[in-house]
């Protein structure tokens, strides 16, 4: 079980460094660690911040992991079960990180787009210019119409 719980110790040691290097802005765009979904990927501000929105929660589920995997050296019996549920802990930081990162670049990339504006012909839901009407215009053609 000493093997179980350095493992732990050793991934919660990159989950907090991986944790705190996000959360400073640190962590340089790449392929191999951070998240790989293509919002957050769309440019270098919105890489920094979508980490750094999901860095306070992984840098918690290392803290987490940390403590049961300390826990789990000198725990035995059903005391592993705390080691257990620190890790799904962890997990669950890890996820919501991740789910607040990419909501943070959802956000980013919504705003990015409404602040460039679509052009004349656009269907966005920004109120459009309203041609002005000729009342006394239509009143003399709905008055021809009608003799006709």
């Amino acid at each position: 079980m000493t093997v179980i719980a350095l493992v732990l110790i050793i991934l919660a040691l990159c989950l907090l460094l991986f944790g705190v290097v996000s959360w400073t802005k640190k962590l340089p765009g790449n392929s191999i660690i951070g998240m790989r979904i293509p919002e957050v990927r769309k440019s270098e501000e919105t890489w920094r911040a979508a980490h750094s929105a999901a860095g306070p929660v992984w840098t918690f589920g290392g803290v987490a992991l940390l403590f049961g995997g300390l826990i789990g050296l000198v725990s035995g019996g059903w005391m592993w079960l705390f080691t257990l549920f620190t890790i799904l802990v962890a997990l669950v930081a890890m996820s919501l990180g991740a789910h607040v990162g990419a909501q943070k670049a959802s956000l980013l990339d919504a705003e990015a787009e409404d602040s460039h504006g679509c052009g004349e012909n656009c269907n966005c839901g920004a109120p459009a210019e309203t041609p002005e009407v000729d009342i006394d215009a239509l009143r003399r053609a709905a008055s021809q119409a009608d003799q006709q």
